[in-house]
């Protein structure tokens, strides 16, 4: 039977858990804990759906990173973190160490790299679920490795055929998909006049980005002539896309194993002003 390590893309959960639940949900000394409700009560369901014997946590690092050394106006177009939220990720970091879920964040790294690298190096015999918000990380689709987006009613699970399906290219290609069209919640702008039609059809016929730059004389009109006055951009572009699968980063799997005892988080909550139900672990339902 294969091992499964569930892998949490931490700020991408923390923020839907944020808009998810009303902020007037607050404990007795009037501190909104909508954030660290909705994120425990996801975090609890996916383990009890997918019954990992690994489990991290990955946030984002308040440092910039490499991205937006190489491109200043990367992401600078997203609005600051609501002080609220803000207030209440002490808590979410409390509630992660009572679980002993390790937190995980590199300098200089986004969590995607993090998030990226550990996928690529599961221990033998193991296979990933991704769980986020962020369709940047379906480029990490494989074999091994699937992106979870959870929902109230039925998670969307993305394979490497369900991920052809929907942008019809294959996983590995969606950096190159982005690099021409552009991705507005990453500000990154792509290649003026070429939309997802013509990036489609392009990646289809050449295989990547790189291919099509080589050929670039062979495409007509004014977006052909767009690529071809700024292909060093559409390569930067690229770059910021794509998600590094060896950031320098040092974990241990054994530190990574969930306890088979999340008992001791029922306190941790009870002092936030929180009940809630234990979720169903590996070790408990076997």
């Amino acid at each position: 039977m294969k091992q499964c390590c569930l892998i949490i893309d931490g700020f991408a959960l923390v923020y839907r858990a944020y808009y998810g639940l009303p902020n007037t949900i607050r404990n007795s000394s009037g501190l909104a804990v909508n954030a660290v409700i909705g994120f425990y009560n996801t975090l609890s369901s996916l383990i009890s759906q997918i019954q990992p014997q690994y489990l991290a946590a990955v946030f984002d690092h308040p440092q910039p990173t490499f991205r937006h050394k190489l491109y200043p106006p990367y992401k600078a177009n997203r609005p600051p973190m609501p002080v609220e939220l803000q207030e209440q990720l002490p808590l979410i970091a409390e509630l992660l160490a009572a679980m002993e879920i390790p937190i995980l964040k590199l300098p200089g790294y986004e969590a995607d790299d993090v998030i990226g690298t550990i996928a690529a190096n599961l221990p033998y015999g193991t296979e990933a679920y991704i769980a986020t918000v962020d369709r940047d990380t379906l480029q990490l689709v494989n074999d091994t490795v699937t992106v979870l987006i959870p929902n109230r009613r039925s998670n969307r699970i993305y394979t490497p055929d369900t991920v052809e399906a929907e942008i019809q290219l294959p996983p590995a290609l969606i950096p190159d998909l982005k690099a021409l069209m552009g991705d507005a919640s990453d500000n990154i702008p792509g290649i003026s006049m070429i939309g997802p039609k013509t990036a489609v059809k392009w990646l289809k016929r050449f295989g990547g980005l790189e291919q099509i730059i080589a050929n670039a004389q062979l495409l007509r009109g004014k977006a052909g002539a767009n690529l071809r006055a700024n292909k060093s951009q559409a390569l930067l572009f690229k770059n910021l896309s794509t998600i590094r699968i060896n950031a320098p980063i040092a974990w241990c799997w054994k530190h990574c194993r969930l306890t088979p005892d999340l008992s001791p988080v029922l306190p941790t909550l009870a002092a936030f002003g929180i009940r809630a139900k234990l979720p169903q672990t590996f070790t408990t339902t076997s």
